[in-house]
């Protein structure tokens, strides 16, 4: 009884755009080009469209001077076909690596397994496959090259492209797998910024990476920005009040974090705006009340101003008339513009009434009236028992 070899049912690839344009112009010199390629492996497809991105076909005869040059025995048997004719039976009868070698003048290690991993459709921008190949054959790429190895599965043609463009700094898998293209120039600006304003060296940038998870989707780099903003410590900017001043003190960083926990305010979600030099946020720290500051940047062409939005007790909750006006007068010493930092008086209070005037400060009195009624006691409760455990996990 003679043994049945089972047969796999052949699955038709199509592709389409400027691959499937080319190899029409090559069917009609050469019939079957297109039915070969539907039966061709991913690499052999890859190699193909690669030619279609760099062959100009109104010029065929660039493409023949190059097998002229390192594959004349392709074109031995090729005399009275059209150059279209030639060019497609070179296509079909040149291994992969000798096609590139002829397309680019070389095939550096590696470039081919890539090409492999492109997967069996055309990349959408003809233009990667020669950048693919400009990574892999400068010397200069040579980690950019690394980086896109060891990407697992298929190579999508944004890791190409961002590998490409990414500060050398940030050369990771992890990068490589998280950044879209247009995220890019935000990363690199980003990169040159936590040098200036948290001490960053090529080292701590890399391990810093290297704690991200690998092999990961949807993920992005928000969370190791947060965690480098986290660790400012300077400012690209002089500081409206200076480091020497007893009594404001400047809060970045995770200085940000402990501040928001002592006073219970969102200070903690101030970080990117310190870190952009937008707003400052400065501690009250003579004895006495506490209170924090907090300063709006303002700019007209070449001149800067600082203007104080706010001034506030523990929990957002308005400072005593005393320390409004104690901060005013350091306001005035430091050029530093506020419209008011101060409840309005008895006499303004009856007037605003008058005119159905609400101020910033109504807010503040129907607090404070909340907490006379005892209604924020179990809330006031429940912070001191979070606030204990936080500092608790901190100290084990």
């Amino acid at each position: 009884m003679e043994e049945q070899i089972e047969q796999r049912a052949f699955r038709v690839r199509e592709f389409r755009g400027y691959a499937l344009n080319f190899a029409a112009r090559l069917e009609a010199s050469v019939p079957h080009t297109i039915l070969r390629l539907l039966q061709a492996s991913s690499l052999s497809r890859t190699v193909f469209f690669a030619a279609a991105a760099q062959i100009d076909l109104d010029r065929p005869e660039a493409f023949l001077a190059q097998i002229e040059v390192r594959a004349a025995d392709v074109l031995a048997d090729f005399h009275g076909l059209d150059p279209l004719a030639q060019v497609a039976r070179a296509l079909i009868l040149m291994k992969p690596r000798r096609t590139l070698e002829v397309l680019y003048g070389s095939c550096p290690d590696g470039l081919l397994g890539l090409f492999e991993r492109f997967g069996s459709q055309p990349l959408y921008s003809p233009d990667v496959y020669r950048l693919a190949f400009e990574l892999f054959s400068d010397p200069r790429h040579r980690r950019r090259a690394k980086i896109l190895g060891q990407i697992p599965g298929q190579v999508r043609p944004e890791h190409v492209t961002v590998a490409a463009s990414l500060d050398e700094r940030l050369l990771h898998r992890s990068v490589l797998e998280r950044c879209h293209q247009r995220e890019v120039a935000a990363l690199n600006r980003f990169v040159e910024m936590i040098v200036d304003l948290c001490g960053a060296t090529p080292e701590l940038i890399r391990e810093s990476l290297d704690q991200l998870a690998v092999g990961t989707r949807g993920c992005k780099m928000n969370e190791w920005a947060e965690s480098w903003m986290a660790r400012q410590v300077h400012l690209p900017f002089a500081a409206p009040i200076p480091s020497s001043d007893p009594d404001l003190r400047l809060r970045l960083g995770r200085e940000l974090d402990d501040l928001g926990r002592r006073l219970r305010n969102c200070a903690a979600q101030r970080k990117s705006f310190t870190f952009q030099g937008e707003r400052l946020i400065y501690e009250v720290v003579t004895p006495g009340e506490q209170a924090v500051l907090e300063l709006l940047r303002l700019t007209s062409g070449d001149q800067t101003h600082w203007v104080c939005e706010e001034l506030r007790a523990p929990r957002n909750r308005r400072v005593s008339p005393e320390t409004a006006a104690w901060v005013q007068a350091k306001l005035d010493r430091y050029g530093i513009f506020y419209q008011s930092v101060a409840p309005p008086t008895a006499d303004e209070e009856a007037l605003h009434r008058l005119v159905d005037h609400t101020t910033a400060f109504a807010w503040d009195r129907q607090r404070e009236a909340a907490d006379e009624g005892g209604d924020d006691a179990d809330l006031d409760a429940l912070l001191d028992d979070l606030e204990q455990e936080i500092h608790g996990r901190e100290a084990a």
